[in-house]
């Protein structure tokens, strides 16, 4: 009787940590977007080298639920939606400079993902992956050394 009740508390106590642990690495996930990313790709496309002077980037300050960054030409900001237990994401309320800009193109690419992006992974807390709703990877950035 008494090994039953020693191996059932081993078992409750094994849990408890186990949830605890859980709970901990969600919370540090979330946390793990604050920054800066510079945008490596979109839609598959490479973009670090445009003919626009500046890098593209977004970065995250997720206790003030806000998101700006660079298009490579104008910058951009808005609101940050991110919970780590669902993997979710989004932006709202986005606005954005308007300069005359040499490469128009990626600039919209990068505006299109930035309204599409429903979902995100991040792997080793380096590489982050920003998805649509159905999973496809719009944007793959990289965490920017400070």
């Amino acid at each position: 009787m008494k090994k039953v009740f020693v191996a059932l508390c081993m078992t409750g106590l094994v849990a408890a940590v186990t949830s605890c642990k859980t709970s901990n690495n969600a919370a540090t996930s979330t946390s793990e977007l604050n920054g800066e990313w510079k945008i490596t790709e979109v839609n598959g496309q490479n973009i670090t080298k445009t003919k626009n002077p500046n890098e593209a980037f977004i970065g995250f300050d997720v206790a003030k639920k806000s998101m700006y960054g660079s298009t490579s030409c104008n910058r951009f900001f808005g609101e940050l939606n991110a919970d780590a237990n669902k993997g979710t994401i989004s932006f709202g309320n986005v606005g954005i400079t308007r300069m005359m800009c040499e490469d128009i193109k990626t600039e919209e690419q990068v505006l299109k993902a930035v309204n599409e992006t429903k979902s995100y992974e991040l792997k080793g807390g380096k590489k982050l992956t920003l998805k649509s709703a159905d999973g496809k990877v719009l944007m793959t950035l990289q965490k920017r050394s400070k």
